[in-house]
């Protein structure tokens, strides 16, 4: 008895936090998918029919693995169209839930803690996690940064997690835009990789060639069958009339970031920008420090990233801004970051004044939050040409 009692009490504060989350992280992403708008948008339908069989996603490799678990989800869990929603939701939290790995030994708790608050119930996340098609997968931008962060903690299983590093770079291929940011990842960690990779033993080097060639010959198979599958694997238009647009598309990504945008139902509040007031702030915030007082290499490459996003969003191919939204917050966590060091720095032994400045962070953020997610819960769905865009039936 003594025992249940012991393990009772030492358990059940975790328990609680654990179901807290998971309440938190159903009603931000599965709640209510199918009855907050009033239908599915063309581009859903397209992706559900994408998804029917084998024989399409051989032809049409592109975002396979999404496409491939949304097949999964319809052939074995006979589910019909939602499951592009369900699926969209779920690589959703595992963007949240990297964020989160990513800036955990960055940062405090506290700032990861509320960063990550930020990150989840952004709109930005919430329109990209709750639309059923694989624009979601632009978020996988984290995943290889987490890849190169992984790889380097944790020397004593490089060798296991090279077969992760293997598996995961000629997957993201599969992502439109991917490649690019794989191989301005390559550039400037080349000297550790080269590094690293004269260490390794030749077995794993053949191994780590074996799987990268296993993942992406679906790929080059469809990509040689049909070239322009290689232009959409890149992020650039089929067309070349499109680059006429280059301009005015850049200077609209730039401007969507917290100014105005376009206006594009699927996405936005009218012509909403991506990040309120406090995010843009605390994102401002984090650059100048990044790119001003630190020049750390991962400053230059979290702003060259967001440079390399704006430019494939100018191209106005199929890269949308799922792949920009997780780069602006690492930058507004860093900014949480200085602006709530700073304070503590002035009052390190103040307690009053210590709870004062992190309670008026809170509330600025709880207005945040309240502002991000009434936009998508409440201001979008009811907007009417967001009820126009989502009006076919499965």
């Amino acid at each position: 008895m003594n025992t249940v009692s012991r393990l009772y009490f030492r358990s059940w504060r975790p328990a609680v936090l654990v179901l807290s989350l998971l309440l938190v992280a159903y009603l931000l992403y599965f709640h209510r998918l199918e009855s907050l708008l009033p239908g599915y948008n063309t581009q859903e339908i397209s992706t559900y029919r994408q998804a029917a069989s084998w024989h399409n996603l051989a032809t049409n490799p592109i975002n396979l693995p999404y496409t491939f678990l949304v097949w999964l989800g319809t052939a074995i869990l006979h589910h019909g169209i939602i499951v592009t929603r369900i699926v969209s939701a779920c690589f959703g939290l595992v963007a949240v839930v990297l964020f989160y790995a990513i800036i955990r030994p960055w940062y405090g708790f506290r700032t990861v803690f509320l960063s990550t608050i930020l990150f989840a119930t952004s709109a930005g996340l919430l329109h990209t996690a709750r639309f059923g098609t694989g624009q979601v997968l632009q978020m996988a931008v984290l995943a290889a940064i987490m890849a190169a962060l992984w790889y380097h903690r944790h020397p004593q299983w490089r060798r296991l997690i090279g077969f992760y590093v293997a598996l995961l770079l000629p997957l993201l291929l599969y992502i439109p835009g991917m490649l690019w940011f794989e191989l301005f990842g390559l550039v400037m960690l080349r000297g550790r990789v080269l590094h690293q990779i004269r260490q390794v033993p030749i077995r794993y080097l053949v191994g780590w060639g074996l799987v990268s060639l296993a993942a992406v010959t679906p790929l080059l198979w469809a990509g040689f069958r049909t070239p322009h599958i290689f232009l959409s694997a890149a992020g650039l238009p089929q067309h070349l009339d499109v680059l006429s647009h280059i301009g005015s598309n850049t200077l609209n990504a730039i401007m969507s970031i917290g100014v105005r945008s376009n206006g594009n139902p699927l996405w936005w509040v009218g012509h909403t920008p991506l990040l309120g007031s406090v995010e843009l702030v605390l994102g401002a915030i984090g650059a100048y420090f990044y790119l001003y007082r630190e020049r750390s290499r991962r400053g230059i490459f979290l702003t060259g990233s967001v440079a390399l996003a704006v430019i494939l969003l100018g191209l106005g191919g199929p890269v949308g801004f799922g792949c920009l939204v997780p780069l602006l917050y690492l930058f507004i966590a860093s900014g949480l970051d200085h602006l709530l060091g700073q304070w503590l720095a002035v009052f390190p032994r103040n307690p009053i004044a210590r709870v004062t400045g992190i309670g008026l962070v809170c509330i600025m953020l709880s207005f945040s939050v309240l502002y991000q997610t009434r936009s998508y819960f409440v201001a979008w769905p009811h907007h009417p040409s967001t009820r126009q865009a989502f009006s076919l039936k499965e």
